[in-house]
């Protein structure tokens, strides 16, 4: 009985820290077209349909390479009145380009955040990043939460 209690236990500290803990433990990285964008709502519509998404880009275009990552409490309760700088270093070059994104009111039921480099920003889809940084930044300019991918972290 004892031994199922410290797995019960485990799991549950587990669980609690991916769900509510405050680090982003996975960024994924996907670049997307337009019709890949598109849902059937807006056919009907003609209104962008975002689902349990938020979606954030660096222009009107919607095609482009997204940064996503899940949304949490720890992070619901960081993101009021808030700005992501996501710092980007491609393929081919050396500067460090940032993007600053204006957080919208994170509407319930949201569960995910997508930030986005389109049109102009990247516009081809065969070319990657190199390194990149994700920086949570409050109104104060106060480092809220940092992630970033392995080789912007090698010295």
């Amino acid at each position: 009985m004892s031994k199922h209690l410290v797995l019960l236990l485990c799991f549950s500290l587990f669980y609690s820290s991916v769900l509510f803990g405050n680090e982003l433990t996975r960024v994924s990285l996907r670049y997307f077209n337009d019709i890949e964008l598109t849902r059937i709502p807006e056919y009907f519509s003609g209104k962008e349909y975002t689902g349990k998404m938020v979606y954030c880009r660096t222009n009107q275009e919607r095609e482009g390479l997204y940064f996503s990552f899940s949304l949490n409490q720890y992070f619901r309760k960081l993101l009021t009145e808030k700005k992501i700088i996501l710092s980007v270093i491609r393929s081919g070059r050396t500067e460090i380009e940032r993007f600053t994104f204006a957080l919208p009111l994170i509407e319930e039921g949201k569960r995910e955040i997508f930030l986005g480099l389109t049109g102009s920003d990247w516009i081809n889809n065969k070319m990657k990043p190199i390194a990149w940084q994700i920086e949570l930044k409050n109104s104060n300019e106060d480092l809220l939460l940092l992630k970033k991918s392995f080789l912007w972290s090698h010295d």
